[in-house]
């Protein structure tokens, strides 16, 4: 569990040694002659909403170099420019309801595997590269496939990532959601009704279920759920997935937040060592269209990879709202205590990001990292 555990400690080190850095960035940009505003020049991101699709406004950094700019001691630095996927969807549909529907018919309604034909995905598998995880593609990118306000929200989670300002999901010991599930799978079981994706890499061991040769609960009896709920059919050895009823979250990183409205359909082949996903994301609230990803599992010649059941409280501890008094009771927050978690919140990371720009407006004087 301590490799999955954020190191806080670290980050806030990083964070009171490059104090200054802000200012030194923004000094060093008026004597260049570079008056363009930038995600680390500007005085309020709000006001740059014309800057938000364009990659020089976070110089050109990925995803992924925007969240490692504290830890590699590199805030305000020129990124490596790498903006190397297509993530707009190649298909035609409007929805996963209907794409998944033509891929269904496509296939005659589905092979009918006995036992012994079902596809072997036995072992251990590594995830290849893929967008998902925010590598290797740009910000901007990100920000310009969004509508307006997740667009805001997105530049609101890498400013304060950049800064230092995390707000992770697994060191509060919360599912880091359907997203970073993808990224994040080990193990495969294929069953004839069902197939099982295990992992034990996120905040906890985690299990997914994909039904198969059924369709989805009832509307009534629908509810959002981290993973969301996954049915499936199969294409000869290819496994069709639709999954919806998907909780809104966010997969930090400097990656995106999507809705309560974001459904998926994703397809599983192997071709020998390798597992080739192509995944495909709808969300009319959170996405100006549907996104699309694809992920190589590779499996793995580590004799020796295993997984391990575990919880994030292994090294995390117990729920934040539960906690020892001085007196040595145990307690619990309620609502309006300081630090009280709210598990009706449907964006908790929102206020942490706000505690510090208003900081940060409170002390204009002293800059942020």
């Amino acid at each position: 569990m301590a490799r999955r555990a954020l190191s806080f400690g670290l980050a806030a080190a990083v964070a009171v040694l490059a104090v200054s850095v802000t200012a030194r960035v923004r000094a060093q940009a008026r004597a260049s002659g570079d008056t363009a505003t930038t995600l680390f020049t500007t005085q309020d991101y709000h006001q740059d909403r014309d800057r938000w699709t364009d990659p020089a406004y976070y110089l050109f950094n990925s995803a992924r170099e925007l969240t490692d700019m504290q830890v590699d001691n590199r805030y305000g630095q020129r990124g490596k420019g790498e903006d190397a996927f297509q993530i707009k969807s190649p298909y035609a549909f409007k929805t996963s309801e209907e794409h998944y529907q033509a891929w269904l018919q496509k296939a005659n309604g589905g092979t009918k595997h006995a036992v012994a034909a079902l596809p072997d995905w036995d072992g251990m598998w590594d995830t290849g590269p893929t967008w998902l995880d925010s590598r290797r593609i740009q910000a901007s990118t990100i920000a310009a496939a969004l509508t307006p306000t997740y667009r805001e929200y997105y530049v609101q989670q890498v400013k304060a990532e950049t800064e230092g300002r995390h707000w992770w999901a697994a060191s509060f010991c919360l599912p880091d959601g359907y997203i970073r599930g993808l990224t994040r799978a080990e193990q495969f079981v294929v069953r004839p009704t069902q197939v099982l994706i295990l992992s034990d890499m996120l905040v906890a061991t985690q299990v997914r279920w994909v039904f198969t040769g059924v369709d989805h609960r009832t509307a009534e009896k629908q509810f959002p759920q981290w993973q969301g709920e996954s049915i499936g059919f199969w294409d000869g050895d290819a496994l069709v997935v639709h999954t919806n009823q998907i909780r809104q979250w966010t997969a930090t990183h400097s990656l995106f937040e999507w809705s309560d409205q974001l459904t998926a359909v994703e397809r599983y082949q192997r071709v020998g060592d390798e597992l080739r996903t192509d995944i495909t994301l709808y969300d009319p609230v959170a996405f100006l269209y549907p996104l699309h990803a694809t992920i190589t599992y590779r499996r793995s010649r580590n004799a020796e990879t295993r997984p391990a059941y575990s919880t994030c409280t292994d090294t995390n501890g117990p729920s934040s709202n539960i906690f020892v008094r001085p007196d040595g009771i145990t307690d619990e927050k309620i609502k309006g205590d300081p630090g009280y978690w709210d598990q009706n919140d449907p964006r908790p990371w929102a206020a942490y990001y706000a505690i510090g720009e208003r900081h940060q407006k409170a002390e204009p004087s002293r800059p942020t990292p």
